[in-house]
């Protein structure tokens, strides 16, 4: 069961790329909800009741996906309950300066999975994460550590959690919570570091 949930968070929203921007903001400032306006063609899933509502998932992506599910490197932290917070949001909208499953940042994104899942404190915005735990290399990347991005061109501007061969869940202005591969080019030309925040 367990694995279907694990492929499930994989296979949601695996699409191209956009700009990506990341902000903690706690000023009052109004905010504009971005959603990602493709139309989905809609299939059934087997055994999958429950997730339905949030998401569908293309048979195709669940055979590519098949392999990656079991090949965690990280075996003290709670995957389970990750994985569930992080389904939970799936296909939250992308709220700049947003917490709430009414829409969500990505470092929201990344406090609340964090705090929720494993009651572990995050900063508000990407920048200050960046600065908590342990560097880590790409190469030596484990579930559940943060990875880091420059996509404004000045700083770190953007973060997720890393899943596992070279997938990654987070909040992107482009379609809001979903997942992505640090291996496409958007984020592979962009990637600045990760850092490790479970011990």
């Amino acid at each position: 069961m367990y694995k279907k949930l694990y492929a499930l968070c994989f296979v949601l929203f695996v699409s191209f790329a956009g700009f990506v921007g990341c902000s903690g903001s706690s000023s009052n400032e109004e905010y504009s909800v971005k959603t990602n306006k493709k139309v989905k063609k809609q299939q059934e899933v087997a055994s999958l009741t429950g997730i339905q509502k949030k998401s569908l998932i293309e048979q195709s992506s669940l055979e590519t996906l098949t392999n990656i599910v079991s090949e965690y490197s990280n075996p003290t932290v709670d995957r389970d309950a990750v994985m569930i917070k992080i389904i939970e949001l799936i296909n939250t909208p992308y709220l700049w300066g947003g917490t709430t499953t009414n829409g969500i940042d990505c470092s929201a994104f990344c406090q609340r999975v964090m705090k929720y899942a494993l009651n572990i404190d995050l900063p508000r915005t990407s920048i200050m994460q960046s600065t908590v735990g342990d560097e880590v290399t790409r190469e030596n990347l484990q579930f559940g550590d943060l990875v880091f991005f420059n996509t404004l061109g000045r700083r770190i501007s953007h973060v997720g959690i890393y899943l596992g061969e070279g997938v990654f869940a987070h909040s992107s202005s482009n379609g809001g919570v979903k997942t992505n591969s640090l291996d496409e080019e958007y984020y592979s030309s962009r990637y600045v570091t990760s850092r490790r925040v479970i011990k």
